[in-house]
């Protein structure tokens, strides 16, 4: 039996609500990926047919801190359209991955 429409999202979202609180208690090293899904009630092994990675992850929550503050539409796929969304993934990206936003800690709201 198929999953019901907005299925797809709702788990996006969760996952993405999940890590927002724990990268922000914990910082990215201090969080694993069964801690995330966990907290979004799922199993380990679903992460990976949402996100290709943890960084990943890391920058899609830094991007709805920068393009969505009250965190309403974060987690829907559709939401990287945006020009503002566009840009807060291109700047998050290359510097998420030199490192230097490595142990930053995200304001919860």
């Amino acid at each position: 039996m198929p999953y019901p429409a907005g299925h797809r999202n709702a788990v996006r979202k969760k996952i993405v609500q999940s890590a927002r609180r724990l990268f922000n208690r914990h910082g990215f090293d201090g969080v694993s990926l069964q801690q995330i899904m966990a907290g979004a009630g799922l199993t380990h092994g679903g992460f990976y047919s949402y996100f290709a990675s943890k960084s990943d992850l890391y920058v899609e929550v830094l991007g709805c801190f920068f393009t969505d503050p009250e965190w309403k539409n974060c987690g829907k796929a559709s939401m990287w359209t945006s020009p503002p969304a566009r840009w807060a993934r291109k700047w998050s990206a290359p510097i998420f991955r030199a490192n230097i936003l490595k142990t930053s800690k995200i304001p919860a709201p």
